[in-house]
């Protein structure tokens, strides 16, 4: 690299850095994993048809009018994550060996109060009334990844710089002006160019490309944190023993956390001589070699939503139970805040660069999917029983909206191109529980439980040949309907969760009862591109195309959650 100018001005302020809205980032943070009590999650939580337990509410309202008791409970348990990352430094399928991380929380998936009360009137069809709250979690976003390679032909910072072609600082979005201000990226040719490279790029001879010219030890950290968890007020009526209807009034609450940082470092820094012109008059300068440099994305988003939720359960025969409910859109606030950070070390220590940028925030209003449940169950009191759910969630109804839009006077939709993108490749997920019970003694119970849930993300046939999926559509975001005419016939992911849990409970003669639950959840294969700026051709020192794309990550994720639900009937 030529040269890298030290600003001796203060710079304008700098443009807003787009921050995370998009239809995966709607569906991560609709996506239901139900939790509940020890019991529910050893079930697979199918608890559609059975109820009385609450951890079955959140699912079925109708839930609390089965039990003929007053009950509190409350869950605690310990979440083990685990991630396996393997690195491709060209984007290639030739995936290095996983490098694991894992990481251990403790949390609290249930905690419920419900009172029921019995009918005085021996000629009323309505035996009893249940009504109170219930908090279980919804979802879980612990995950930490790591990943590492080494790489000779891109590099993070030239993608940085590619980023920032024809920008002036003071144009530049938040992760560009860190990079810049962090001496990670610089002017090459004439001053004002707007024509960059990396730090930790040479310049060709002729100033007409950059390379990579040595051998980089990248590292890339892609950790995610938080939950969602609802917080149900419920109200449930039982009729005659045989049919039981309830409602919900859901207050899902939401905290996420993301963090993304990438680290290179040059293996023989003196392949790596960068030239710093210490005026803008180019009269003074020094020579110094690349070591290090670090750069990382913080996002923290908050959103509280509202729903309703009706359900109901019937009794065909004293064994049979059908059970059925319906969950309106979800409606969030959210509200984000983000961050970028750039650091540099050169072996001359007096050029190394470290910058924040300035916070950007946003708040905006996001509709979640509608939920229906469907389940049977057989029971033999004293015995044991049998329980199978369905479940459907419209993805496709998701959508992205300002706060300040008024839905019958607005007439400018800002959220048009990204709603008509969720729309299209957004579609239904299905899930099928299952769970079974068996009483070897009165008081003890044994359980186990699975699940699977489809992915809701579709890809279509382009009518030129070949598929398209949701990233490419990026370039028709300024025209809604123009990507549509793109699309041929719809397909959908073959990208499956399965969950495998088992349980025991004991019931002692008084109140007192308690259950335990263990649980592995499995993670479709996902893929994760760290560089901001995407793919692109790399070049050698004889301008010889390499072909070489930036690196991509395979993400193997598992989940492995212990509960324990200690309750009493009153």
């Amino acid at each position: 690299m030529k040269k890298i100018l030290i600003a001796t001005f203060a710079l304008a302020s700098i443009c807003v850095a787009a921050t995370a809205q998009d239809s995966y980032y709607a569906e991560m943070l609709s996506r239901n994993n139900y939790y509940g009590t020890a019991r529910s999650v050893a079930l697979g939580n199918a608890m559609t048809a059975l109820g009385g337990d609450l951890g079955s509410i959140g699912i079925n309202p109708a839930g609390s009018a089965v039990a003929n008791y007053s009950q509190f409970t409350i869950t605690p348990g310990l979440l083990f994550s685990s991630t396996g990352a393997s690195y491709s430094p060209d984007g290639s399928q030739n995936f290095g060996s996983p490098y694991k991380t894992s990481h251990t929380k403790f949390n609290l998936p249930n905690i419920g109060l419900m009172f029921t009360m019995f009918s005085n009137d021996e000629y009323s069809s309505m035996r009893s009334m249940s009504m109170g709250f219930v908090a279980n979690t919804t979802n879980t976003f612990l995950n930490y990844t790591t990943a590492r390679g080494v790489n000779s032909a891109t590099s993070f910072l030239g993608g940085l710089a590619a980023g920032a072609y024809g920008l002036s600082p003071d144009q530049m979005p938040r992760d560009l002006y860190a990079a810049y201000c962090a001496n990670q990226i610089g002017e090459y040719g004439p001053v004002g160019s707007n024509v960059y490279a990396g730090a930790n790029q040479r310049i060709n001879d002729a100033e007409t490309y950059a390379y990579v010219p040595g051998d980089l030890d990248q590292a890339s950290v892609y950790n995610t944190y938080g939950s969602k968890s609802d917080i149900a007020f419920n109200i449930g009526f039982n009729m005659s023993n045989r049919f039981y209807f309830g409602f919900n009034l859901g207050i899902p609450t939401l905290q996420y956390s993301r963090q993304e940082v990438f680290s290179e470092v040059a293996r023989e820094p003196g392949l790596f001589p960068v030239i710093f012109y210490t005026s803008d008059s180019g009269s003074s300068k020094v020579s110094t070699n690349y070591s290090s440099s670090t750069n990382s994305y913080a996002l923290n988003s908050k959103a509280t939503g509202i729903y309703g939720k009706f359900g109901f359960i019937v009794l065909p025969t004293d064994h049979l139970r059908i059970g059925a409910a319906i969950q309106t859109p979800t409606m969030y606030s959210v509200s984000e805040r983000w961050q970028y950070q750039a650091a540099t070390s050169y072996e001359n220590s007096d050029f190394d660069g470290n910058w924040k940028s300035t916070i950007g925030e946003a708040s905006y209003s996001l509709r979640a999917p509608y939920i229906v449940d469907a389940g049977v169950a057989y029971t033999l009191p004293g015995i044991g029983l049998f329980s199978v759910d369905y479940e459907l969630t419209d993805y496709s109804v998701m959508q992205y909206r300002d706060e300040s839009d008024d839905y019958y006077f607005n007439t400018v939709d800002n959220w048009a191109a990204t709603n008509a993108v969720n729309n299209a490749f957004c579609g239904v997920s299905h899930s099928v529980r299952a769970g079974i019970e068996v009483k070897p003694l009165p008081e003890l119970s044994i359980r186990a439980g699975y699940s699977f849930v489809t992915d809701p993300e579709k890809y279509y046939d382009n009518l030129s040949g070949g598929d398209i999926v949701t990233a490419e559509t990026v370039q028709f975001l300024g025209n809604s309907t123009a990507f549509k005419q793109q699309l041929g016939d719809s397909h959908y992911f073959r990208n499956t969760t399965h969950a495998v849990s088992l349980g025991a409970g004991y019931s002692s003669p008084g109140s007192f009862f308690a259950d335990v639950a263990l649980r592995l959840t499995s993670y479709p294969v996902s893929y994760y591109a760290p560089y901001y700026y995407g793919s692109y051709e790399a070049v050698d020192k004889n301008n010889k195309v390499i072909n070489y794309g930036s690196p991509l990550e395979r993400l193997e994720r598992n989940v492995f959650d212990v509960l324990l639900t200690l309750g009493w009937r009153f």
